[in-house]
């Protein structure tokens, strides 16, 4: 089971992020950083949603 993040822009999925490490330290870094390339890449209406993979 891992955790990863789905990009929607203007309700669209874009892209899926897949953090290397699981650990929710890791994550939280990882998503911070990321979050800040997303808004330069596509605009400030960007939101993630976390989900589960199995």
């Amino acid at each position: 089971m891992n955790i990863v993040f789905d990009v929607l822009v203007d309700g669209k999925k874009q892209e899926t992020l897949r953090p290397n490490k699981q650990k929710l330290q890791d994550i939280r870094v990882f998503v911070k950083a990321e979050a800040a390339n997303l808004i330069r890449k596509y605009g400030r209406n960007v939101y993630l949603n976390r989900r589960f993979e199995y």
